[in-house]
């Protein structure tokens, strides 16, 4: 029954994988005689995977992981094609992370990068039977963060990001060819040519929501806002899109890559980064106006929002001089700044699909879509993750915030 269980999560996860997972967090020789496996996150919440949480009960101990691990239905999976989103986060965890724990341990830092991350495992990746085992972060206290977090929060936030990204920059800095190896793998998988015609109509949809919206709210006759948000949506906003992706700057980094609200828990004020599927190596300005441009609401103007930037600069600079780094050498307030003018309006980019999605009710993964879709060869995008108008008058001011931001910082 326990590995009837497992087999429908994937059919690498094994009692026995379980078994080591589950001494290996109680160190003890504990043996697993019970285990319950539920789903970890409401439907709709994972969109690239299926998430469960599996407690285990031995004779003395009761341990809890998280399960991730790609869809079963084949329609599904041959048009997500999670496996290469998989084989990123694996790569992550398996190659990145001990990279980033061993030049800050050998630097003789203070601080620890696992605090921001969950623990793994145990992994698999063969592109068919992929899952992660995780850390369940509820032991940790850690709680998904509203969709308008607060200021205490996105500093939270900021602070974890700019934890990532210094370590990544010590890398960088004190063992360049292995930063280099990384780097040259972490090419991104998302905003890629061969996704353009499947992404083309859902992108489409998704920019029509946000010019309807936002005439709403700005003359279009007459709105330095509505006209500068139109030209940029109006001069192929996708291939600007696969440019700022792919260019790892003067200034590379390790990206988390998808740096929206709910790809982070938190616990008082911290918080800790999951899914990195869509990790990349690119200037660290990506993440950060990703996440600013998504948790605006609160921003009474653009100098609110480099006041947040300020936030993580700060932070950077701390966890840089933990490692024995000057953020002035490796990467200044003013060197950010100077990425802002070429991958600022990344942030603004990103958000005119993740807004919409947001305020939208996402699929279920788990659904029956061999069924649903029978004869197709593969599901459109546009139906998977289908776009609605915005229904209240906050979610409307969500996305006319957003553009206004962007304007204002002059990022478009």
């Amino acid at each position: 029954m326990v590995q009837k269980l497992l087999l429908e999560i994937s059919n690498q996860l094994t009692v026995d994988v379980m078994d080591r997972a589950f001494k290996l967090k109680t160190g003890s020789q504990d043996w697993v005689k019970h285990m319950e496996v539920t789903r970890a996150a409401p439907a709709g919440t994972g969109l690239l995977g299926a998430v469960f949480r599996i407690k285990l009960y031995g004779e003395n101990h009761i341990a809890t992981f998280i399960a991730k691990a790609m869809v079963q239905d084949r329609l599904l999976r041959k048009s997500l094609q999670p496996e290469k989103y998989f084989e990123r986060e694996v790569r992550f965890f398996s190659e990145v992370l001990p990279m980033l724990k061993e030049i800050q341990k050998s630097a003789g830092a203070k601080e620890n990068i696992q605090n921001i991350v969950p623990i793994c495992y145990a992994y698999h990746c063969d592109g068919v039977n992929d899952f992660l085992l995780l850390e369940d972060l509820r032991e940790r206290n850690c709680v998904a963060f509203s969709d308008n977090p607060t200021k205490c929060e996105r500093d939270a936030i900021l602070t974890t990001l700019a934890h990532l990204h210094a370590v990544s920059m010590a890398l960088r800095v004190k063992k360049p060819i292995d930063f280099a190896k990384l780097a040259n793998v972490l090419h991104d998988v998302y905003y890629t040519d061969s996704n353009r015609a499947w992404y083309s109509v859902y992108f489409q949809n998704a920019i029509d929501i946000c010019l309807k919206t936002l005439a709403e709210f700005e003359d279009p006759t007459t709105s330095v806002y509505y006209n500068k948000f139109l030209k940029l949506v109006s001069d192929d906003p996708y291939e600007l899109l696969i440019k700022i992706a792919s260019n790892q700057s003067i200034h590379p980094a390790i990206n988390h890559g998808d740096a929206w609200i709910p790809n982070y828990l938190g616990t008082g004020n911290k918080a800790v980064a999951i899914d990195f599927q869509l990790a990349r190596c690119t200037s660290p300005v990506t993440d950060i106006m990703m996440f600013l441009s998504m948790n605006c609401r609160e921003l009474r103007n653009k100098s609110d929002a480099f006041d947040d930037m300020k936030v993580y600069h700060n932070a950077l600079a701390y966890f840089l001089e933990d490692m024995g780094l000057n953020a002035d050498e490796v990467y200044s307030w003013k060197d950010l700044k100077q990425d802002l003018k070429v991958f600022g309006k990344f942030g603004i980019l990103t958000s005119l699909t993740s807004i919409p999605l947001i305020c939208s009710t996402r699929c279920d993964v788990l659904g029956e879509f061999e069924k649903k879709y029978s004869g197709l060869d593969k599901i459109p995008l546009e139906e998977l993750w289908e776009l609605t108008p915005f229904q209240t008058i906050e979610e409307k001011k969500y996305l006319v915030k957003s553009v206004r931001n962007a304007v204002d910082m002059e990022l478009i």
